[in-house]
């Protein structure tokens, strides 16, 4: 299907501007000497504590949101820091999953979804271009993504808001950084789970330090079993080996590698109608939970993915420093499945006979993705009189290429006697096209810090992006645009920490003038919170309100589409947790969300709110840790609450709110061996996440039971 293709020049091209920019730079920064300008008092920070564990740490270091080393507290924007046992706690196989207790982020958006983890943040859809890793965009278009497995990851971070100031183009509500796990200390793991779809896997984690600054580490799972949903079953494995080392000059260096396979089937109940899942029909009731109208031998959902990236260390005698980051990536996805479209052979919105006799479409798509990019930055610490600046300096470039074909067919099948619908007939391609996007970017950033602690934060990047497809609507643009942070922050020595800011960011989009699309999107927001965590201190609080424009959004229905849309989103986020000291801890969360369409090319919509965001989210999460003669044991429960959403844009129709009940509970064995229970859903209600119009709604997961048993030594 896939036309054959040469390796692209770019990729040359890119990997060897980065490598003459590192070979230039280093000579470069070395000469700088105290004689050439006076830095003062230099400050070093750890650049391993803020990529590293988070244990306990209530204002943990990190550079997500600053691209160099602070506390959590000197980011002017919400951020949370998510650790090993935040992703451990559920037994979590998706980062989706791990998120359902965090402020400002709605995961599991299209419900169970096993193949991608659909996440928005503030309002606003994060998965394709608001992912990172290891801070380097994991930019995703159309069906072209990466999958990272949970397992690999030290930490998850999320920032919210714009944050194009530093990241370029991004989404308006906010990003996650996904932090790889990276070679230090010995670690020797081995874990063994099972779930009651029923399925099992394994978890291994071994490394260890072989002296002079070198270290190894290799990271891998398997699962293997049943989904679910009705029909899905496969097997997935992810392999992440790593290796640290330092040259004699005393640069360090950096080699991760995430290699990931599955072969499995595609999930049933992430398109379902509205009528039949949200509300109840006269006809059949609603849809089973896990139902799937696909076909078992036609059925396939198979990704093969690989990156490799290098990341680089370096510290001078002026107190600079130089690190960057380059990877190189591939994705191969071949998906095909059927899904429903309303009912009757028309796609009506409600049923039209007993049978629930159900409209459904064949898709397939044949996807490659190659990527390459590179960030380089120098940062460190100047004196000026009374004021200490913070600088950093940086430039990113990214080359991100698309191919793809997308094939159609259509057929029915039926809610009350489902049968296999069979392989279809495929109509001819959808989209037929390679895209390739280029972008780089040059950044700067000053943290002043003066008086009684006062910090300052001042942002500025610009941007050029290049976009070509050929094939379907195809099309050659060029964007440019410069984005800007402006901060400050009062820091307080009992830990409390008000600040206010400014951002700007951009969205180059990946599609054709052909689709009404033209520009960018743009639009700012302004941020007024605080971050309340004391030195040494059983607790941790933040809270932020805000506001974000968005302009430039496309609306429309395909095909006449035009960008004369404008959504703002109001809100309200609070995030903490507190530590009784007596083995009891509370965790939780809310948001509070009031989107609304301002403008439209149909004016009737204007005032509405779009649909995918629900009006607020809650959480709580309280854990124990037994002592005495239960000592070992811990046990906890969470609640997590999804109010309203809407349906459709003209809010004729609302998608119910749910509260979804968790229980999880861990043994330590004996020294080195764990157990952990997690129950999620344990009522086993049947919901909906939400519908992004009419005919697609989608299931939330059902009573999942999982069990694993760990050891470390």
């Amino acid at each position: 299907m896939r036309h054959p293709q040469k390796k692209p020049l770019a990729y040359k091209t890119l990997i060897s501007s980065a490598i003459l920019l590192t070979t230039t730079a280093l000579p470069l920064l070395a000469q700088s000497t105290d004689e050439a300008f006076d830095l003062g008092e230099i400050v070093l920070r750890n650049q391993e504590d803020a990529t590293g564990p988070v244990g306990t740490d209530k204002n943990p270091p990190t550079v997500t949101g600053s691209k160099i080393p602070v506390n959590v507290n000197e980011v002017p924007q919400s951020v949370s820091v998510l650790g090993r046992e935040d992703i451990e706690r559920f037994n979590a196989s998706r980062v989706s999953e791990t998120l359902r207790y965090t402020a400002g982020v709605t995961s599991d958006v299209f419900g169970n979804d096993t193949d991608y983890d659909w996440l928005r943040i503030r309002g606003f859809q994060a998965d394709q271009t608001g992912i990172y890793l290891d801070n380097a965009q994991n930019l995703a278009f159309a069906f072209g993504s990466f999958y990272i497995d949970p397992y690999t990851l030290e930490r998850i971070e999320i920032i919210r808001g714009p944050s194009s100031a530093l990241y370029g183009g991004s989404n308006p509500g906010g990003l996650v950084n996904y932090v790889s796990k990276r070679p230090g200390d010995r670690v020797r793991e081995l874990t063994f789970g099972i779930n009651d779809a029923p399925a099992a896997w394994v978890e291994f984690d071994y490394g260890d330090a072989l002296g002079n600054g070198s270290a190894y580490r290799v990271t891998g799972r398997i699962e293997g079993g049943d989904k679910y949903d009705d029909l899905n079953e496969g097997l997935r494995g992810t392999f992440a080996p790593s290796f640290k080392f330092e040259t004699q000059g005393g640069t360090e260096i950096t080699l991760l590698a995430n290699i990931h396979r599955a072969e499995e089937k595609h999930n049933g109940s992430t398109f379902l109608p509205y009528f039949g899942t949200v509300k109840s029909t006269s006809e059949f009731g609603r849809i089973d939970l896990g139902s799937n109208f696909s076909d078992p031998d036609w059925d396939k959902y198979a990704r093969r993915q690989a990156s490799v990236s290098a990341i680089v260390e370096r510290g001078f005698e002026n107190g600079f420093t130089f690190t960057g980051i380059a990877r190189l990536g591939v994705a191969e996805i071949d998906e095909r499945y059927w899904f429903p479209s309303g009912y009757g052979a028309l796609g009506a919105n409600e049923p039209v006979d007993e049978d629930g006799t159900l409209n459904i479409f064949a898709f397939e798509h044949d996807t490659l993705v190659r990527t390459a990019q590179t960030d380089l930055r120098y940062y460190g610490t100047v004196q000026t009189g009374a004021v200490t600046h913070d600088l950093l300096l940086g430039i990113d470039a990214r080359y991100y290429r698309h191919d793809e074909v997308q094939l159609f067919g259509s057929g029915s099948n039926s809610v009350e006697n489902p049968s296999d619908p069979g392989a279809p007939e495929l109509l001819f391609p959808l989209q037929d096209a390679e895209t390739a996007q280029r972008q780089i970017g040059f950044y700067f950033q000053d943290q002043l810090r003066w008086g009684d602690g006062w910090i300052g934060t001042l942002n500025i990047r610009h941007d050029s992006v290049s976009t070509k497809r050929k094939g379907t609507n195809s099309f050659d643009r060029e964007d440019d645009e410069t984005s800007y942070r402006l901060a400050l922050a009062r820091e307080f020595d009992n830990g409390f920490t008000p600040y206010l800011s400014y951002s700007t960011f951009f969205t180059p989009l990946i599609d054709s003038p052909a689709n009404g699309i033209t520009e960018p999107e743009t639009g700012d927001q302004i941020e007024a919170g605080f971050k309340w965590a004391p030195l040494d201190g059983n607790f941790a609080l933040s809270a932020a309100a805000f506001r974000i424009n968005r302009e430039n959004v496309v609306s429309g229905a395909f095909g006449s589409q035009r960008q004369l849309g404008e959504v703002e989103v109001t809100g309200f986020e609070v995030e903490g947790e507190y530590d009784f000291a007596n083995g009891l801890r509370l965790m939780g969360a809310a948001t509070f969300l009031d989107a609304e369409i301002t403008k439209d090319r149909q004016e009737d919509l204007e005032g509405n709110t779009p649909t995918l965001i629900p009006s607020r989210e809650l959480s709580l999460l309280a854990s124990y840790d037994f002592s005495g003669d239960f000592s070992g044991l811990t046990v906890g429960a969470g609640v997590r609450h999804r109010g309203e959403s809407f349906a459709d844009n003209t809010n004729d129709n609302k998608v119910d709110s749910s509260t979804i009940y968790d229980v999880f509970a861990s043994y330590e064995i004996r020294e080195g061996l764990n157990a952990n229970l997690a129950v999620t859903n344990i009522a086993d209600d049947r919901y909906v996440t939400a519908c992004q119009d009419i005919r697609t709604c989608s299931y939330g997961s059902g009573r999942e039971v999982s069990f694993s048993i760990t050891s470390n030594w």
